[in-house]
């Protein structure tokens, strides 16, 4: 953990590949209800969320933070920086998509009065 708070180029690599893994990971969810219509993989994309929020999160902060501390990496810390903050418009897509899926699952099995 110290080695990549304190060096800018693991930084940015370790942020490229967690903002790949993160988009990949939840187009892989949301392929996988299209084509199984299997309702209990939101349970996993929820699961998902909850931990993908906050690493990318925290990788943002430490990116803004890098930012001011190593004047001449701007550019490839921009570019993580936008890599990790272009997955939000997908994750609030593929999070409407699963609540109205939710809604739709709970609503058809009768739980809803």
């Amino acid at each position: 953990m110290k080695e990549f708070l304190n060096n800018i180029d693991s930084q940015i690599l370790i942020s490229r590949k967690i903002a790949l893994f993160t988009f990949l990971l939840s187009s892989l969810i949301i392929t996988t209800y299209y084509f199984t219509n299997f309702h209990g993989i939101i349970y996993l994309g929820l699961f998902f969320l909850l931990i993908a929020v906050p690493i990318n999160t925290f990788i943002s902060f430490v990116l803004i933070i890098s930012i001011f501390s190593n004047k001449n990496e701007i550019k490839p810390i921009l570019f993580s920086l936008f890599l990790i903050l272009i997955n939000l418009p997908f994750g609030l897509f593929y999070m409407k998509i699963g609540f109205d899926i939710y809604d739709a699952v709970t609503y058809s099995n009768g739980l809803i009065n």
